[in-house]
């Protein structure tokens, strides 16, 4: 499609975000992104990060989410985020969702967000859910007096140009007197300060349907998870968790739905994959064809 225009003016259009008006109703329709977390792949990137970017970019994905907290001893990977993103530009991927790290401070890892590129800062959970005497489970109290925090980091991150945005487990769907935790803080702060990544496959764990959580907070919706549940391998939901396509989610019929409500990027995320290569492969195959009206 941008082959047929001058290089220049079509750089120029892009920036602008008028490209699709410039081009006929009969060219072929601009390809979705389609991203996937360094988590899904770990061990393939540690083994070898460039020629793995240069695999997951041949499956067809386009951006990549990264972990932040620097390049510290026992850190997942030997490269930090800085040397990792220029890599990840090298195979023709672009640097997607930076990912905050609990071992870090906060400023310093939204500062390494600006750096390699990110515009968006996710913030994992609200900590509190891993101090109750049971995982996952909080007290009104407790999240009230930890929600102050959430804002004040979401204050750094406008300041520094980034979009903070909470990720979602199955327990922010549980109500603590009534409200639930995504309820708490779409009430507290407005969208403009505080988002959401949605994850759909801990969104239907949690009992919500998850284009119906998309439809409620629609443009604080910046990101998306993509992955699937099979209740077959067991109680443990970290073990549950598979790619797009291999659970009981109907991504076909999900998937479609979502590209008419949202235009957040969706990354495949595998907690604890068998392959994590395999299974980008797979969820990649499979999205694509949806998308292209093939599944």
């Amino acid at each position: 499609m941008i082959r047929a225009l001058d290089r220049r003016a079509a750089i120029a259009l892009l920036g602008a975000g008028s490209l699709g008006a410039c081009v006929s109703a009969s060219a072929a329709p601009r390809r979705r992104p389609l991203g996937v977390l360094e988590m899904t792949v770990t061990k393939a990137l540690q083994e070898d990060y460039a020629g793995t970017l240069r695999k997951l970019a041949g499956m067809g994905y386009t951006h990549l989410g990264m972990s932040l907290a620097g390049n510290r001893p026992g850190e997942v990977f030997a490269l930090g985020p800085k040397e990792r993103a220029a890599l990840v530009r090298e195979a023709g991927m672009q640097v997607g969702v930076a990912r905050y790290g609990f071992a870090g401070g906060f400023r310093e890892q939204a500062e390494q967000a600006v750096e390699i590129g990110a515009s968006i800062l996710a913030y994992t959970a609200a900590p509190v859910f891993f101090r109750g005497a049971k995982f996952g489970q909080t007290t009104r109290a407790a999240f009230d007096k930890w929600l102050p925090e959430l804002g004040k980091m979401a204050e750094t991150a406008r300041e520094l140009g980034l979009t903070l945005v909470y990720h979602n487990h199955w327990w922010d769907f549980k109500p603590l007197d009534g409200e639930t935790p995504l309820e708490i803080i779409a009430r507290t702060y407005p969208p403009s300060l505080v988002g959401f990544e949605i994850d759909l496959a801990w969104a239907w764990l949690g009992g919500a349907d998850p284009f119906t959580v998309v439809s409620t907070y629609g443009p604080r919706v910046r990101s998306l998870h993509l992955k699937d549940v099979d209740p077959s391998r067991g109680k443990d939901m970290i073990k549950q968790l598979v790619e797009p396509g291999a659970g009981r989610l109907d991504y076909a019929t999900l998937l479609p739905k979502l590209d008419k409500i949202t235009d957040a990027i969706g990354y495949v995320e595998v907690d604890q994959p068998d392959d994590g290569m395999a299974a980008a492969a797979s969820a990649a195959r499979f999205l694509l064809a949806v998308r292209a009206g093939e599944a």
